[in-house]
């Protein structure tokens, strides 16, 4: 399997205060990343390919570390960033269907949490 460093690094900052998280690889450096947030009655997948989720911490860290994080790096600032919109994203989105990370960043569900 290629070596996944930017998936490898989001399932180490995911499983950050004792969240049960796991992960499947799957062809053409693709990953599924299924986490069990508390106070979902639902898991939580994450879909991604390694050159996005890349392209997205790049550019999220290139956009936000100065103003928000200027002690780190800009891959550290754009991890950060993510894990800050997922946050966002389980609290005020269904996520009853998978949640891609894109190029760009998460792709947000379409409609809000009932």
């Amino acid at each position: 399997m290629p070596a996944a460093p930017f998936t490898d690094e989001l399932v180490r900052r995911l499983r950050r205060g004792d969240r049960e998280v796991a992960v499947r690889f799957g062809g053409h450096r693709s990953a599924e990343i299924t986490l069990h947030p508390q106070g979902l009655d639902h898991p939580v997948v994450l879909r991604t390919k390694e050159p996005d989720l890349e392209a997205a911490v790049t550019a999220l860290g290139a956009d936000c570390r100065d103003v928000l994080w200027p002690g780190h790096s800009e891959e550290s600032a754009g991890f950060t960033l993510l894990l800050v919109h997922l946050d966002e994203v389980i609290a005020t989105r269904d996520t009853t269907e998978p949640v891609r990370i894109g190029s760009l960043g998460l792709e947000w569900p379409r409609w809000p949490r009932a």
